[in-house]
């Protein structure tokens, strides 16, 4: 397992693993700058398939929680590049997953928790709840409630 991307740490404060950054789409970044950069450059149009592989989804089923025609998807491949609207909903899905990741430490494990409906999300999986920035917060919530042991 590689190590985590490290925050660059103000001036007498200890510095903070970069842990949720998606490592599939970016391996190791040194500071969030660098995410921002690459986000608003467009990621490789491979990022889709990278998250898809991640999620273990088909690609029309990912390119619907995304919110990304498939046409528009097809344009995207031979561009080579997502745009900036749609290269921040892959990185909102795909640190989701990294949360997911570190939280259960088994990526088949955490591809059945994502595809699993959830009372909690109105009997949605996880993955279809966070089709939206607030419907990805409340997921994120959710896991960070099991982090900490809070299973309701």
């Amino acid at each position: 397992m590689k190590e985590p991307a490290i925050y660059p740490a103000a001036e007498g404060v200890a510095e903070v693993p970069m842990v949720e950054e998606p490592v599939a789409l970016f391996g190791h970044v040194d500071n969030r700058e660098q995410v921002i950069r690459k986000i608003k450059k467009g990621l490789p149009a491979s990022s889709f398939e990278k998250l898809r592989e991640e999620f273990g989804v088909t690609a029309a089923e990912l390119a619907a929680t995304l919110n990304i025609n498939m046409r528009t998807l097809a344009r995207r491949k031979q561009g080579g590049r997502l745009d900036v609207d749609e290269s921040e909903r892959v990185y909102r899905l795909a640190r989701l997953f990294q949360i997911g990741l570190n939280l259960f430490q088994d990526a088949e494990l955490t591809r059945r928790w994502f595809a699993a409906p959830k009372e909690i999300f109105g009997g949605l999986t996880p993955l279809n709840y966070a089709d939206t920035e607030p419907g990805a917060q409340e997921v994120e919530k959710h896991l960070r409630r099991l982090e900490h042991g809070i299973f309701y």
